[in-house]
């Protein structure tokens, strides 16, 4: 995963250091009038309790704070859920009563309580007790972590993408209980029309020597038919446009305009499957914004914002292939598929990505390595093997954005994949 500022925007502050999160003695805080994100954290050692309270103080999303909730153990857990089902985000510890207790409340939330949107991110101090293959595979899980390995930089990072995600869920949600309920609404209307119909036919039936009265009568329905046949048609409209809108909102990030991160995962995949098949190059691009917190700190949100959308063209406009795919990372990072490119080809898409940004002239002065926004780029192109997966790629592709950034920032690093023990 990227190594820093992967998953902060213009609505969230992290003021931290990246130091591990059970030696942290920060003691800031935060408020805010919004309803709070609600996070349950189960584990039996109440320092955890005590060390998350004390690490995520000062954290915001959205302009919401958290409401954190402390239950220690997995019956504890079950009441806080049941008293709480608006959870958002569970940091749960596997083993606390029992060696099993935190994976056996995992399966009562999916399978009990059958709530499928609260998401689960597994902490554990002993994770040989339970490899995170195995959890993986056998639990419906969003994240795991050992607490050795969360830093508060981490845990900020991973809890602002589980909120994201439990945001989206929650909106698409409702998107589609919205419709639902209009769908049945609409099938209701046409079940009353039709007995209507019926009930009207059978009273002209019952008039034949009211002819004329009849007919009338039946071209009065027929103009009120048309008129209803009009209105469905444009409740029709209207619902094929809003699920247009839904399409488009699932893979396409709000303020770049660029795929989002559901997308990257998907066309990744996709690219991945189809260079096995072909066995051809695929080539994987991060491209992440030098200095960018502190440019942030110089012009404000609102310029930080115009910098992502300038950066998002411009790597947009630097891909010409249909196949090739940009899109936004994680905060101000960037990322590029490039199927069948070799790393020749892939140094050229990043010597012009860096040629073109710089004619955008977007001044700097905050930065250490140049008065104008520059990226740090790491590249990663293989030919796909038995050996090596989709997260081999990333990892090398992680590794070569690091690289660059040790480098000096402003450079191009390349790093060749790796199979993942």
């Amino acid at each position: 995963m990227p190594q820093s500022n992967d998953s902060v925007t213009a609505n969230e502050r992290l003021d931290f250091e990246d130091e591990p999160l059970f030696s942290d003695d920060q003691d800031t805080a935060a408020s805010n009038s919004e309803t709070p994100w609600k996070i349950l954290v189960v584990d039996d050692e109440r320092q955890v309790h005590e060390v998350t309270r004390l690490a995520l103080k000062n954290f915001t999303f959205e302009n919401r704070t958290l409401e954190i909730i402390s239950a220690y153990s997995g019956q504890e857990a079950q009441a806080m859920l049941s008293q709480h089902p608006d959870t958002a985000v569970l940091l749960l510890d596997v083993v606390m009563e029992t060696s099993q207790a935190g994976l056996e409340l995992v399966k009562y939330i999916r399978e009990n309580l059958h709530n499928l949107f609260v998401r689960i991110i597994l902490r554990t101090g002993q994770p040989g007790e339970v490899p995170e293959i195995s959890i993986i595979k056998g639990y419906d899980i969003n994240d795991y972590r050992t607490k050795t390995e969360l830093t508060q930089q981490k845990l900020f990072s991973t809890l602002v993408t589980a909120i994201r995600s439990y945001r989206d869920i929650i909106t698409a949600e409702e998107d589609r209980r919205e419709i639902a309920s209009l769908n049945e609404k609409l099938q209701d209307f046409n079940r009353n029309l039709e007995e209507s119909v019926k009930i009207r036919t059978r009273e002209l039936e019952a008039k034949n020597q009211q002819l004329e009265a009849e007919i009338q009568a039946r071209l009065k329905t027929q103009e009120k038919l048309q008129a209803i046949n009009k209105a469905l048609d444009l409740a029709n409209q209207e619902l094929d446009q809003l699920n247009r809108q839904l399409a488009l909102a699932a893979n396409q990030d709000g303020l770049t305009k660029l795929a989002n991160r559901r997308r990257f995962d998907e066309y990744l995949e996709q690219s991945w499957k189809q260079a096995v098949r072909d066995q051809k190059a695929l080539t994987l691009m991060l491209c992440d914004i030098d200095y960018f917190k502190q440019y942030n700190d110089t012009y404000g949100h609102l310029q930080g914002d115009h910098c992502l959308q300038v950066v998002a063209q411009t790597i947009d406009g630097a891909i010409r292939r249909p196949l090739d795919l940009a899109a936004r990372y994680g905060g101000e990072e960037f990322a590029i598929i490039l199927p069948n490119t070799n790393s020749e080809g892939a140094m050229a898409v990043a010597e012009k990505l860096r040629a073109d940004l710089d004619q955008q002239a977007l001044v700097h002065k905050s930065s250490s390595v140049s008065d104008r926004i520059t990226l740090s780029i790491g590249i990663s192109t293989l030919v796909p093997t038995a050996e090596l997966t989709v997260p081999a790629l990333i990892a090398a592709t992680d590794t070569a954005l690091y690289q660059a950034k040790k480098a000096g920032r402003a450079q191009i690093a390349s790093h060749q994949a790796q199979p993942l023990n």
